[in-house]
C-alpha cells in the first residue's frame, strides 16, 4: 500500500484560535520529507472540491472533544480516505492525540500520548 503523510505543522497563539501556518510536509516511507507547492496545492483542491473538509472546521470539531493547545496538524492518505490527526496540549500538560475522518469530521479515534 502506498502510504503518504501529509504535514501541516501549526502553532497556536496563546489566548487565541489565529494558527501560524509554518509549512507543510510530505513524508515518504523512506522517511525523507519534502516540501512542494504541488502538495499544497493538491490539499487546497481537495477542500475546495469537497473531498476533505478545512482544517479549521476539523480543528473546532476536536476543541469539542477536547481543550487544549493545537501542537501539530497532519493529514493522512490511509487507503482510499485522508484523515486527519489532531495533537493538543491540555491544561494539564498531557499530549492527546484525535483522528478525524478529513471528509465527514467523524472522530475516529481520541487517546493520551505517552
Amino acid at each position: 500500500m502506498d502510504f503518504k503523510t501529509i504535514v501541516f505543522s501549526c502553532l497556536a497563539l496563546a489566548g487565541t484560535s489565529t494558527l501560524l501556518w509554518t509549512g507543510l510536509t510530505t513524508a515518504d516511507p523512506g522517511g525523507e520529507d519534502h516540501h512542494s507547492d504541488r502538495e499544497q496545492e493538491e490539499v487546497r483542491s481537495l477542500a475546495q472540491q469537497g473531498d476533505i473538509l478545512p482544517l479549521e472546521q476539523i480543528l473546532q470539531t476536536a476543541r469539542e472533544h477536547h481543550t487544549g493547545r493545537v501542537l501539530e496538524t497532519e493529514l493522512e492518505r490511509e487507503g482510499d480516505r485522508y484523515v486527519y490527526e489532531i495533537e493538543l496540549l491540555d491544561e494539564g500538560g498531557q499530549v492527546w492525540e484525535l483522528e478525524f475522518d478529513a471528509a465527514t469530521g467523524e472522530l475516529l479515534k481520541k487517546e493520551q500520548e505517552d
